[in-house]
């Protein structure tokens, strides 16, 4: 189950605004390609490592693609194409295109099908408050420890943290 946090954002166009409470996502892990290949192919007749070089042999093959203009779509996975930005003119002839295209990336659109299967049955667990530095484990302590006490209801406080009941826990305990 996706884990978050709630964290305080600030509109910088409004200084005097205090902000509002957002849902951070957490990452519980980073998988690397190999153990996502030994996952994906565990009830099948393929080996790890054959799917591990068959997708290699695709990521190999992507960047001319890409280069040459196309866009690639990856099966029921979804579809890669290039974006960028650009300096203006206002003059077409003065633009010079090695210069003034800027922030080059690749921009990734899952399939629809695979929306639907992530989205299918998706439910969030609430992990805390991060404030100022500090990540509290539940919204309760965070409450507690700015004298709020715990209240009932809107707080979308589902336990989170390590079922000790709250805590912070301290970034930098050493500093």
């Amino acid at each position: 189950m996706p884990k978050f946090r709630f964290v305080k954002r600030k509109n910088l166009q409004k200084k005097d605004d205090p902000g509002k409470w957002y849902a951070s996502p957490i990452v519980e892990n980073r998988l690397n390609t190999g153990t996502v290949c030994r996952v994906v192919t565990r009830n099948t007749t393929t080996a790890p490592t054959e799917l591990e070089s068959g997708f290699n042999l695709v990521c190999d093959g992507i960047p001319l693609q890409l280069q040459l203009g196309n866009s690639v779509q990856l099966g029921k996975l979804g579809t890669l194409r290039l974006s960028f930005g650009s300096s203006g003119v206002n003059n077409i002839d003065a633009f010079n295109a090695a210069t003034m295209i800027r922030n080059v990336k690749v921009i990734f659109t899952p399939s629809k099908e695979l929306m639907a299967a992530i989205k299918d049955g998706l439910s969030f667990e609430n992990a805390g408050v991060v404030d100022n530095g500090f990540v509290y484990a539940t919204t309760r302590a965070f409450k507690e420890a700015q004298g709020g006490g715990s209240s009932s209801g809107g707080s979308g406080d589902s336990g989170g943290g390590s079922g000790s009941g709250g805590g912070i826990i301290d970034p930098d305990p050493l500093g």
